[in-house]
């Protein structure tokens, strides 16, 4: 239980023991995961029941029903600190040798040394990413306690099965999707599972089920959402949007039932009738989308009538070091991570044709909507050119993709991504910088949130003429 975090903010233990006061608080500080230490001498096992039972009673008015952060504190194998080690020093080692290198103007040498520095360098970026791994069952581990609460204020019966709980990512990472998870889980509670007399009506298990999964997936970590109960119905998704003049009726009416269903991630978007304490806000999946895309992630919902719903969110194992994508667009450089690109290819001017007001190309039988990415950052593109590059986005929630068109791909190479000043916050188009090897400053795209941008201007430029109209 305490190694799951089930026994929630406080630990309380009876100790018989010939050691002081003063030695034993030394001795449990000296754990990291313990913030404060609070020691009282009691005659009796009952006088100290009676304690603890005062101490919740004062508690219960203020302590949170579940907090999404983790411990500050990272445990560090002593074997990572030993490599760690011996790669300083062999830094070390080849910095004079490139002093010497430099001052000798032997060409040969200062390559050889140049190559050990590279291979260096690489490892201790790889050790260092190593390091700031830790388990998804930090925050995994704390569910069942919300699980149990939750389901018994809704007057549920509610499992929770947990997968993956080994699976490792990036701390920041960790950090973030604390938040996201509680308001899916939420949601699976709320909306999705039925009472268990209107499971057993169904033919259903009277108890629900929830299935917390992480798995690995190339440079990804998948964490998947899954409950057995209602699922989403379009049909209503499609009621709220017009009874709550998010759409028309005539909008929704040309919608596909993924589209529909997509709609869940709108800001303000909630189809329960009722404010409650966990739903009917309007809060929520919108949340959960905006803090995974900030990540450089993804959320894909699955669902079915009467069967249940999944939520996928794709993640990558670091936020701090990527790869990336380094594009010229009207004389200035860009960088866009690799994980929003699905591939490079090179068109001639003849190959854009028109669909109405949009520019599109065709690639292997798909037709992919263009856009400019100078026009996007509202930057002066110069002359015409014969020939483009196209980037190729990964598909979006609704399964659309769209050709980037840049001037130029320069090269693919990794960087470290810099979090923007707080006076820049408002560019939500740019997920951070970094700094090229020639000192020159690069802003880092991010894809999803520039193409929701355009997104929502047509929208309201197509809703400004039709209210002209």
């Amino acid at each position: 239980d305490i190694e799951r975090d089930n026994v929630g903010h406080e630990i309380r233990i009876l100790i018989r023991s010939n050691v002081g006061d003063i030695d034993l608080r030394k001795c449990v500080e000296s754990i990291c995961e313990v913030e404060s230490v609070s020691i009282m001498q009691v005659r009796n096992a009952e006088e100290f029941t009676n304690h603890g039972r005062a101490c919740e009673q004062r508690e219960d008015s203020y302590k949170p029903m579940f907090d999404t952060r983790i411990s500050q504190t990272v445990r560090i194998h002593f074997k990572h600190l030993d490599k760690l080690m011996n790669l300083v020093g062999e830094l070390v080692i080849n910095k004079i040798a490139l002093l010497q290198a430099i001052s000798s103007s032997n060409q040969e040498y200062l390559k050889r040394v140049a190559g050990s520095i590279d291979r260096l360098v690489t490892e201790l970026q790889d050790l260092v990413t190593r390091i700031r791994m830790v388990p998804v069952s930090q925050i995994f581990d704390r569910f069942p306690r919300l699980v149990r609460d939750l389901s018994l204020k809704k007057n549920k019966k509610v499992e929770l099965l947990m997968e993956g709980r080994e699976i490792e990512v990036d701390r920041t990472v960790l950090d973030e999707i604390g938040e996201p998870l509680v308001h899916l889980i939420r949601n699976c509670i709320d909306h999705g599972i039925e009472p268990p007399e209107e499971r057993i009506k169904y033919g259903k298990n009277p108890v629900g089920l929830i299935r917390l999964v992480a798995r690995r997936e190339g440079d990804h970590v998948l964490i998947e959402v899954e409950d057995d109960g209602a699922g989403i119905d379009p049909e209503k998704i499609k009621r709220t949007a017009v009874e709550r003049g998010f759409l028309s009726l005539d909008e929704v009416s040309k919608m596909s039932r993924e589209q529909l269903i997509n709609l869940v991630f709108i800001p303000g978007f909630s189809t329960a009738k009722q404010v409650t304490e966990t739903s009917g806000r309007g809060v929520g999946m919108d949340v959960v989308k905006t803090k995974i895309e900030s990540l450089g992630g993804f959320v894909s919902l699955k669902t079915e009538v009467g069967k249940g719903t999944k939520v996928t969110l794709k993640l990558p194992l670091t936020v701090a070091i990527i790869k990336s994508l380094l594009v010229n667009v009207a004389g200035q450089i860009f960088a866009i991570p690799s994980s929003q690109v699905s591939e490079v290819i090179r068109i001639d001017a003849s190959d854009i044709k028109s669909l109405g007001t949009m520019e599109v190309i065709e690639v292997r039988g798909h037709v992919i909507p263009l856009l400019r990415l100078s026009s996007l950052l509202n930057l002066n593109s110069g002359e015409a050119q014969n020939h483009h590059e196209v980037i190729v986005t990964n598909a979006d929630n609704e399964g659309r993709c769209y050709g980037l068109v840049v001037d130029s791909v320069l090269r693919l190479q990794e960087i470290l991504i810099k979090p923007l000043d707080s006076t820049l916050s408002c560019l939500k188009e740019f997920s951070g910088a970094t700094i090229l090897g020639d000192g020159q400053v690069v802003l880092v795209l991010d894809i999803p949130k520039l193409i929701s941008k355009r997104n929502a201007e047509r929208n309201q430029e197509r809703l400004s003429l039709k209210a002209c109209a």
